[in-house]
């Protein structure tokens, strides 16, 4: 990677401030959505996008103008419903414009200025305390499902007192205040006991239609419960300023899913909402620290600035679709898959692997154990140009663990349906065999559990087994790719991750970017293997691993000078994941393999070729400078992208030069402009956001983290 030199000033002023982003606990799977400009948001729990309310911020000046940020869709006043007569007359209202407000988008503060007026949300996250062995205190801490904004009322140059204010709302929905509940040590509003924000500060708190009908007070009761805003009010006298800490606060009182009945990790800890906004309040020094350490960590590393705000919007993003369960009495980590809602969707989970092997190991393993003891299964395969025979398979995985909330029945998958041919929903049996083994391997090289490695000792003989199968049932006739199919697709074929693409990254069979994936899962079984002091199963796995490797590099053509997508037909399409699979040796450390001088040093040198060829305009880039993961779709993922570059970079020494700040700010801007209401998306066509909204897995851009590091 290209480092920012010491002398070049960085900030994290983003160029246009209009653009959501999701401001989430830990494991609560909710959200504040907040940043793009008149469009709905707000405060929402469990859901795939951004809520449907929003948030205000602002002042009354001298004149009585009431000036606030936009953070909500411009509405009329619903009193008008029930008076029909129209909204009352309001006072003057401006908001602010793109031009009066600048953003600042660190890693766990998102800052906007406008006059006399700072707003941040600030969304500490840290390493989770594993339950096996942390106390309940740092449990608690960990687990508290709260944010915080801050907000700043500057009237020191002011010629008269100003009223600060501070509001939200949820569309229709109605709010509870906090007075009565927490004895009148909490100021806010709390909506069905899931929903709220407190404050400690000296503050009037109000309820009403609208944020304009509580500033101007035509009636005496501060708290209309007709009413579907809530908020305060702060007096700031000229000369003078206020500052206020608010604490937004999640709840899920009930069951949190179905078929399998969890409930949050938080219910140990808080029975209420009003106990959550309370701790919030009372340990907000801590959080805050814990917000400031990451920013100061991101602020400090030798990335340029777009990199920066794809890191920083991305783990946003991740936290936002995270859900820390109690499952009778063991802990129990899901990741759903932006507005799919899809649970611990195991495509995922192998790229968001690197972010958590950081974070939390403990998680890993929890998803781990969870597909080996639930999610797997056992199928028979068959050989597309004879599909009417069918023989023994083995052990995979399914796709998912469920979709929002319910969890599928053992040994099946949300997505996946039977008979499809290379189509969306069909099977990914392959490829999510290749994926246990991948993180099992990560996982192990990181930690050194030798309890999982007992634990799965026989499982990890099986995935050889499989692995080995699904190439050829013959030995005689393997080469390392997989070009059987499962029974769970007959009469059709298997896919991979890449499911809304064309077959140069979607069909599995005979498929360059699974073949190399293929490759690094043999890799991970020969150490796995190594570790537990099976040597003959080792033994079978390095003979794999240079059985594919053989084949790929075989398959580079020089006239095209690349190695085709798909090794079957007249394919000819150019894929830049065809370097992702190099991942995974990387980060278990196998410096030998992937040494450009050691075993594997033809597969090496025919990938670093064939990226370079089809790294080009009109192959694999666009024309604004974004990455086309096919030069035959327009359809290219962010997740994988950040990936891939990665592995260029810190496997094969790539250096991008000028070229990377163009690369960069073309993927920002796809973020920015083309995703602005989706607060992070995965799936872009030419730079617009048309599917993965909302989503997880684009933070595999924490590896850039990594690059630079001795």
């Amino acid at each position: 990677m290209k480092k920012t030199p010491p002398s070049e000033p960085l900030s994290a002023s983003v160029e246009t401030p209009s653009f959501h982003a999701q401001h989430a606990p830990m494991g609560a799977h909710a959200s504040l959505t907040l940043g793009m400009f008149r469009a709905r948001g707000g405060m929402a729990l469990e859901k795939g996008g951004p809520g449907p309310g929003g948030l205000y911020a602002g002042y009354r000046d001298e004149q009585g103008v009431l000036r606030h940020l936009p953070f909500f869709e411009v509405r009329e006043d619903e009193s008008a419903r029930y008076t029909g007569k129209g909204s009352a007359q309001s006072p003057s209202e401006t908001l602010f414009t793109e031009s009066e407000v600048s953003r600042e988008y660190l890693w766990a503060t998102d800052r906007f200025r406008a006059p006399r007026l700072v707003l941040e949300v600030l969304t500490p996250f840290f390493s989770l305390p594993d339950p096996a062995h942390a106390s309940a205190d740092e449990l608690k801490f960990a687990s508290c499902p709260a944010i915080f904004v801050r907000l700043d009322f500057d009237n020191r140059r002011g010629a008269g007192p100003i009223t600060g204010f501070f509001g939200a709302t949820l569309g229709r929905e109605s709010w509870t205040p906090l007075e009565e509940k927490s004895g009148g040590t909490l100021i806010g509003a709390v909506s069905r006991g899931s929903l709220g924000f407190a404050t400690r500060a000296r503050v009037s708190g109000f309820i009403d239609f609208s944020l304009p009908a509580a500033l101007q007070r035509t009636h005496k009761t501060p708290y209309f419960l007709l009413g579907s805003v809530a908020g305060f009010t702060v007096a700031v006298p000229a000369g003078q300023r206020a500052e206020v800490l608010v604490a937004c606060g999640f709840f899920n009182g009930v069951s949190a899913t179905w078929n399998v009945e969890t409930t949050y990790w938080y219910r140990r800890y808080f029975p209420t909402l009003v106990e959550v906004l309370a701790y919030a309040l009372d340990h907000a020094p801590r959080y805050l620290e814990k917000a400031a350490l990451r920013d100061a960590e991101l602020a400090a590393a030798p990335l340029n600035d777009e990199q920066k705000f794809m890191i920083a919007h991305a783990t946003r993003s991740y936290y936002g679709s995270t859900q820390w369960l109690d499952r009778a009495g063991e802990p129990c980590w899901v990741v759903n898959e932006g507005e799919y809602l899809m649970m611990n969707t195991f495509d995922l989970t192998v790229d968001m692997l690197f972010h958590e092997m950081r974070m939390n190991p403990w998680t890993v393993r929890n998803v781990l154990d969870h597909y080996a003891s639930r999610y797997s299964y056992r199928d028979q395969i068959f050989d597309p140009a004879r599909p009417r025979r069918l023989l023994p398979g083995g052990v995979s995985f399914t796709h998912d663990m469920g979709v929002a909330g319910h969890w599928s029945p053992a040994g099946h998958s949300s997505y996946e349906v039977s008979g499809l041919d290379r189509a969306c929903f069909s099977h990914m049996t392959g490829e999510q065999l290749v994926n246990w083994i991948l993180c099992a391997g990560v996982y192990y090289a990181s930690t050194r559990d030798a309890d999982f490695l007992r634990t799965h000792a026989f499982l990890l003989a099986e995935c050889l087994e499989s692995l080995e199968r699904r190439d050829h049932p013959d030995p005689k006739r393997r080469d390392g790719v997989l070009k059987f199919e499962s029974s769970r697709t007959w009469p059709g074929g298997e896919i991979t991750t890449y499911d809304s693409l064309d077959p140069s990254l979607g069909q599995a069979r005979n498929n360059l970017y699974l073949a190399v994936k293929t490759w690094a899962a043999y890799l991970a079984l020969e150490q796995l293997f190594t570790a537990a002091r099976r040597a003959e199963l080792a033994r079978g796995a390095r003979a794999g691993a240079r059985s594919v490797a053989r084949t790929v590099a075989g398959k580079f053509d020089n006239r095209l000078g690349y190695i085709p997508a798909v090794f079957e037909g007249a394919n000819k399409s150019a894929i830049i994941p065809a370097i992702e699979g190099l991942i995974f040796p990387h980060a278990m450390g196998l410096k030998k393999a992937l040494s450009p001088s050691g075993p594997y040093r033809e597969l090496l040198a025919a990938l670093r070729r064939h990226f370079e060829a089809v790294l080009v305009p009109g192959t694999c880039l666009y024309p604004d400078g974004g990455w086309k993961l096919s030069s035959t779709s327009d359809n290219s993922w962010m997740s994988k992208i950040g990936l891939c570059m990665h592995v260029a970079r810190s496997v094969l020494g790539l250096d991008f030069g000028d070229r990377e700040l163009v690369f960069d700010r073309a993927h920002a801007r796809w973020q920015r402009n083309g995703a602005t209401f989706h607060a992070c998306s995965d799936q872009f066509h030419s730079g617009v956001a048309k599917g993965s909204l909302y989503y997880p897995r684009i933070v595999t851009s924490v590896l850039w983290l990594e690059e630079g590091k001795k």
